[in-house]
């Protein structure tokens, strides 16, 4: 996990109290944060767009700049570093994003430590902005077709309150955003946009010119093309991947057809932030409303906790067919019941008492008929649940204050067999040469049946929802991983001898789960000169080894495509019943994978 540095002068500022180190960190412990240490931080101003970033402890600037990702480390940067603070090194947890900022950290703290008790208010009033959006962004030319966006106004920025917006930004990327592929933020000057109708639409890659930010306008070919911006901008050659494909690209303009941001790239020099500006637009772009509505709610309020006396107006997004007032601060209800949840940690909570602990972790609740009613703030992304809300009452709690309670009964636990068998069966294949290897359980079709040729028996247990075409299947064979771990290391001396000892899975309607696990040992040699009776030698011992051999075994001829005819062998154990197979991989197979060396595998079910 990446780690955050939080400034100890603005956290104790926040909070209104220094902290002893040690007591912090036993509190922030307690509180769910994992603290790596403290150190000190050196600040490094980039000179392209004036943003603070922080190196590490060599004062040394870093390698890029946080605002822009202009090269600090070029012979053009200061050579002495702006400042120095003391920082808090924690470690991000993508759970909760809301504290990644001394805003947020300070609002979770005053809570835990019983300083302040129920959710903040926040000043949201309407406003006459709007979006326009184009339908053409939903399309399959350039897929990023949801916005929303906020105006927030009477700031007063100084370096630290800047540095710290930028840094959040990134850091609600990398933990909501997915690295920006599911909701990018953009935070722009309000007085230099021209308003009040904002415009998001896709653009032709060469469509038009603007400054993205960190490039100075007075320079000549500063004006970059979208396409430029991906191939020259160090931001966009980051983010590329996140519009590869694409025949167009998102364009957030103003009303005079200025350009805000090229989402979710680079924002424009013109919208600059900087510590002069007084009101700002934000905008959040992505893919679906539930993620870009929680990263708007986190920086709105995360700046309304940085700047009290400044306020939030609304934006109207106005898509084909439906209209959006963001952002949405209002929380959302979630009944608890307290008996459930007391019995589930292990305390004889009443419901006054889980009303009482789940305020101070920043929730407003209340009791009604003997159930908690409570209202989780619309900047807190990790209350999916009932079960998050016990969670938050445990850590209000505190985990070390649950008494222990010792075992009714104590069992000796034995191994499995089968975990007995797969140990002696990895001893003997280690023993015979071969290098352990442990491939991925999921696969698919394609690379099981049609490229391997191993016989499709249709008892492939399959995943309803796979994440990509390469996962479509719980694999029912190591054969093809051993195969795709010989492709993968052409540039390795041979012979390669490689194993494997793992668990594959075939459907099976008489189970529970409706699939059964049998754990197999496989193993491949690859080399020239090697063949079906170096493998069958291999295949000999390992049976011998894990006492397959019991009851005697045979083989019998068996014609599969994965095997070279008359090459290839299914082994049967004393009563007739399959339980491997061996022989040498075909060619063709072997040029499906690119391997260019003869292959002969086996493959036993322990």
């Amino acid at each position: 996990m990446p780690v955050l540095g939080i400034p100890l002068d603005e956290l104790f500022a926040r909070y209104g109290a220094t902290i002893e180190p040690a007591e912090l960190e036993h509190q922030l412990h307690r509180f769910g944060c994992s603290v790596e240490g403290w150190a000190t931080a050196y600040r490094w101003r980039c000179p392209s767009c004036g943003t603070l970033s922080e190196g590490g402890e060599d004062a040394a600037p870093p390698p890029a700049c946080e605002g822009c990702g202009a090269d600090l480390r070029s012979a053009a940067t200061p050579g002495a570093p702006a400042g120095e603070v003391q920082v808090l090194r924690m470690e991000l947890l993508a759970v909760r994003p809301d504290l990644f900022g001394p805003e947020g950290l300070d609002r979770g703290l005053r809570g835990f430590m019983r300083r302040e008790s129920g959710a903040p208010r926040y000043r949201l009033e309407p406003g006459s902005f709007t979006v326009d959006v184009d339908p053409a962004l939903a399309g399959p030319g350039v897929h990023r077709p949801r916005i929303v966006a906020a105006i927030v106004r009477g700031l007063s920025l100084d370096d630290a309150r800047l540095r710290g917006l930028m840094k959040l930004q990134e850091n609600v990327h990398w933990a909501l955003g997915r690295d920006r592929k599911l909701a990018s933020i953009g935070v722009y000057d309000l007085a230099t946009v021209a308003g009040p109708a904002l415009s998001y639409r896709a653009v032709d890659l060469d469509g038009l010119r603007f400054v993205p930010l960190g490039f100075d306008p007075a320079q000549p070919h500063s004006a970059l093309t979208p396409r430029e911006v991906l191939a020259k901008h160090p931001k966009g050659t980051a983010y590329a991947w996140l519009l590869e494909g694409n025949t167009k690209a998102p364009l957030l303009a103003d009303a005079g057809g200025g350009v805000l941001s090229m989402p979710p790239i680079i924002n424009s020099e013109a919208t600059r932030v900087t510590t002069a500006t007084k009101d700002v637009v934000i905008d959040v772009t992505g893919l679906a409303d539930r993620h870009i509505d929680k990263a708007l709610a986190m920086v709105v309020t995360s700046l309304l906790e940085a700047c009290p006396e400044a306020h939030a107006e609304t934006v109207t997004i106005r898509y084909a067919g439906e209209t959006r007032v963001t952002p949405d601060l209002a929380p959302h209800e979630v009944v608890l019941d307290p008996v459930a949840a007391g019995r589930l940690i292990g305390v004889p909570w009443t419901a006054d008492e889980v009303a009482e602990l789940l305020r101070f972790m920043r929730h407003d609740a209340t009791v009604a008929a003997g159930q908690v009613r409570v209202l989780v703030p619309a900047w807190r992304s990790d209350i999916l649940h009932p079960r998050d809300l016990v969670e938050d009452a445990a850590i209000a709690h505190g985990y070390d204050r649950i008494p222990a309670i010792g075992l009714a009964a104590a069992t000796i636990g034995l191994p499995q067999p089968r975990e007995e068998a797969a140990v002696r069966a990895r001893a003997a294949l280690a023993g015979l040469g071969f290098l352990e290897v442990m491939t991925l359980a999921l696969t698919s079709e394609e690379a099981t049946y049609r490229k391997t040729g191993l016989p499709d028996d249709d008892r492939q247990a399959t995943i309803e929802n796979p994440i990509s075409v390469e996962q479509t299947m719980v694999r029912v064979s190591v054969v093809p991983g051993l195969l795709e771990t010989l492709a993968i290391n052409l540039g390795h001396a041979y012979p390669q001898r490689i194993a494997e000892v793992g668990l594959v899975v075939h459907a099976d309607p008489a189970q529970e789960t409706g699939s059964a696990e049998t754990m197999v040992a496989g193993f491949a040699l690859a080399g020239d000169g090697l063949g079906y009776a170096d493998a069958r030698s291999a295949l000999d011992a390992l049976l011998r080894e894990t006492g397959r051999d019991a009851g005697g075994v045979r083989y019998r001829a068996l014609d599969w495509p994965l095997f070279i005819p008359g090459r290839g062998a299914e082994v049967l154990d004393g009563a007739g019943e399959r339980i491997g197979v061996v022989g040498e991989v075909h060619p063709e197979v072997l040029t499906r994978f690119r391997i260019i060396h003869p292959v002969a595998l086996a493959e036993i079910s322990l």
